[in-house]
């Protein structure tokens, strides 16, 4: 069950639900860092979120959650594909941290970026001020903002494993024209019984047993599993894209200042690309513009 992703459904309430579990691909990306237990975390829950998001957005290209503060969080990035490709970091400031996670002391003064980038069509981003004190509830302010549409999130992390609950009402009258008290009456009855949901039992069960332990009175549908893992998406070409926003005169003189090599890292996986004097000069050749001859 580890690294999926299902959706599920109310056969006779007006919400839609997903529930995520991420156990070797969130120890994946937390390990190539060595981050400590509270910012892993927070990333942890982040992983889950996004993830989350992707799912029910249903998009083809990515979504990306993105943090950022003068406080503690500098930057925290996470992302997934359509195909459910995650991958995350975050940069602290350590000297504001604590070994416990203190989500608003963190972000204090922060915001929160959520963009979705589909491959075909226009880039979307929505951001909203970090004024809670849990990012789930951060993500349900900006579901309530940006799709008029109630919404309650659970996000739970130990050590091996990051757990995710959505709950959301169906937007429009899509069963039965229910009426908004109707919605409203559904929605704070599957919360209510969310709500319950412990830390041990979330890390724990397989998903459906945790949905039948929420919600046994109910009845629910749960649909066949996604898989998630953890993939980045650098490459060189994709260095070399970078390396066209530098000058060539400047390209050069780093190149050269780096004993004739130079090093680019990826901030999610930490891979490493060598470009050597040859490289660069041979790359600043096959980039310089075509001159005409009259």
């Amino acid at each position: 069950m580890s690294d999926t992703i299902q959706r599920f459904t109310f056969a006779q309430l007006p919400i839609r639900g997903e529930i995520i579990t991420l156990g070797s691909s969130f120890k994946t990306i937390v390990q190539q860092h060595q981050y400590a237990s509270a910012p892993k975390e927070l990333l942890g829950q982040a992983l889950a979120a996004t993830a989350l998001m992707a799912e029910i957005i249903k998009i083809e290209g990515k979504v990306a959650l993105q943090l950022q503060s003068p406080s503690a969080v500098k930057l925290m990035l996470t992302e997934c594909t359509h195909q459910g490709h995650i991958r995350g970091l975050t940069h602290l400031d350590d000297s504001q941290t604590t070994n416990t996670l203190d989500f608003a002391r963190w972000t204090q003064g922060g915001q929160m970026a959520i963009t979705i980038e589909p491959t075909k069509g226009q880039r979307y981003q929505g951001v909203v001020p970090l004024e809670n004190a849990e990012l789930s509830r951060c993500l349900e302010d900006y579901f309530q903002r940006s799709e008029q549409l109630p919404t309650y999130i659970q996000l739970f992390v130990n050590q091996d494993k990051a757990f995710g609950l959505f709950l959301q009402a169906l937007p429009g009258n899509s069963q039965n024209d229910v009426s908004h008290e109707e919605k409203q009456q559904a929605f704070e009855h599957v919360k209510a019984l969310a709500e319950t949901l412990s830390p041990e039992e979330a890390l724990s069960l397989n998903h459906q047993d945790l949905l039948f332990r929420l919600f046994h009175q109910d009845d629910v549908t749960l649909y066949p599993a996604k898989p998630i893992e953890f993939k980045c998406g650098c490459s060189r070409e994709r260095n070399e894209r970078a390396l066209t926003t530098i000058s060539p005169k400047e390209l050069v003189e780093m190149v050269q200042e780096s004993d004739g090599q130079l090093e680019l890292v990826c901030d999610f996986c930490s891979n490493k690309e060598i470009f050597t004097e040859q490289d660069i000069m041979t790359f600043l050749s096959n980039t310089a513009p075509s001159q005409s001859v009259n």
